[in-house]
């Protein structure tokens, strides 16, 4: 009789200790963290995301703190319901108002989950990550900038900044434009293209340079704004164009729509997408600049509309919309060969809405030539052409009322107006004259930062 209860008892216990051991409230796994990396730099306004998993138990409480020279700072501390897997931290704190100084400094993460192991203390992930403190921005001396610039035009600047800087460009308004830069002894040569389109809704520029901490030292560019003619333009669309150009950019899901707001997809929702899809791949330019004097406006070509160009749109004599034209059209004749403007290396081939068949070609620096309307090309992504050869053929693909070419000119992604583009002297007084220390001997490369 005593060796059975012996034995029950030891069945008890077994079934216990493995209840203990292997049931899931009892589960030995701490949360998983991702932190900051090693090493990562912090500012005077310091800004970064924890993040923290744990199943099956979930998360109990969470403390974050920052430790410098036997001093710590409590950063964040909550407890959370039961229920919590998933937590997300987003951190953000003026470490000089807090009294950190510049110099390392540690960043210590703790994580408690719900397990019953330990007693019911659950299982803690620590996480502790050497951090940098840094609250100067980086040095800058503003060199050259273009002094006059025409209204949707473009100019460049020059400037030289310390080796902790790691981005910088020009702020016109919401756009940026993204600088370049060529290491020199112990500086930084920086070089950028910047334009001034009416879309960005301000006639001001500022140099902006920012180091790895996200310290920013901003100057402001000193030039004189040009006029420019911006003409404006009705445009009566006839039932035909609509059923043959509007309707087939259309989704199946819209074919039913009304004429006016078939139009007003395309012309407003699809030229949206459209141009923001352009000015995505237009932005991944080398920081090489492969160009060679002026570029090649299209051979025995005439200009129908330029750059700016504000268009309202009438149908059975009714407004039904807008656009700014964001390049210049090119007629020729019927399927008439496009040369490359300049040399540069293909960025994209492909359709792209009412732009149809385009062509994107990277010049570097943040220089893109684009080409749409075609009817077909003949090069392929990745290909080096030089000025003149031929990519492709006039047509009037995408939303286009007849054969030609519409030109581009984007410099970071935004689109400029073209027509200096092509003009020898305005590009080596205006653009030329300020790079030449970046582009002179030795200069020729850059390096993305």
């Amino acid at each position: 009789m005593k060796k059975a209860i012996a034995v029950v008892v030891a069945v008890a216990v077994s079934l216990m200790v493995g209840l203990v051991l292997f049931a899931p409230p009892f589960e030995r796994t701490p949360p998983q963290l991702k932190v900051p990396p090693e090493g990562s730099y912090i500012g005077a306004k310091a800004v970064f995301v924890i993040e923290a998993e744990d199943r099956p138990t979930g998360l109990k409480e969470a403390s974050v703190a920052l430790i410098q020279e036997g001093r710590t700072w409590s950063l964040y501390s909550q407890s959370f319901p039961p229920g919590t897997y998933r937590l997300r931290i987003p951190l953000s704190f003026e470490p000089k108002g807090l009294g950190i100084r510049e110099g390392a400094a540690t960043l210590e993460v703790r994580v408690r989950d719900r397990s019953l192991w330990r007693f019911g203390r659950g299982n803690v992930a620590v996480a502790r990550v050497k951090l940098l403190v840094d609250y100067t921005p980086p040095r800058v001396e503003l060199m050259a900038n273009t002094r006059y610039i025409y209204f949707n035009g473009a100019g460049a600047v020059l400037f030289r900044t310390s080796l902790d800087a790691s981005r910088a460009g020009v702020q016109v308004g919401n756009l940026f434009f993204k600088a370049f830069f060529k290491k020199e002894g112990q500086t930084l040569l920086g070089a950028a293209l910047f334009g001034i389109p009416q879309y960005a809704k301000a006639c001001e520029a500022h140099l902006v340079v920012e180091d790895r901490a996200g310290n920013q030292r901003v100057l402001p560019l000193s030039f004189d704004i040009l006029p420019r003619r911006v003409p404006k333009d009705r445009v009566s669309l006839s039932e035909a164009f609509i059923r043959e150009k509007i309707y087939p950019l259309l989704p199946p899901e819209k074919a039913d729509l009304p004429p006016e707001e078939a139009f007003k997809a395309v012309n407003e929702e699809m030229r949206q997408r459209d141009e923001a899809t352009i000015s995505q791949m237009a932005s991944h330019s080398s920081p090489e600049p492969m160009w060679h004097g002026a570029f090649l406006q299209m051979p025995n070509s005439k200009v129908t509309a330029t750059f700016g160009d504000r268009r309202t749109y009438l149908y059975k004599g009714k407004v039904i919309g807008h656009s700014i034209h964001l390049g210049y059209d090119l007629a020729s004749v019927a399927h008439a060969p496009v040369p490359a403007a300049n040399k540069g290396r293909v960025l994209y081939t492909g359709f792209i809405g009412i732009y149809g068949n385009v062509v994107m070609v990277d010049h570097g620096l943040g220089l893109v030539s684009f080409y749409a309307h075609l009817s077909r090309y003949r090069v392929g992504e990745g290909d080096v052409v030089e000025k003149g050869d031929i990519i492709g053929y006039t047509d009037s693909t995408g939303l286009a009322g007849g054969d030609h070419l519409h030109f581009g000119v984007l410099l970071s992604g935004h689109p400029v107006d073209p027509v200096e583009w092509w003009d020898e002297k305005w590009l080596r007084e205006r653009v030329m004259a300020v790079l030449q220390p970046f582009l002179g001997n030795g200069g020729r490369k850059g390096e993305e930062r």
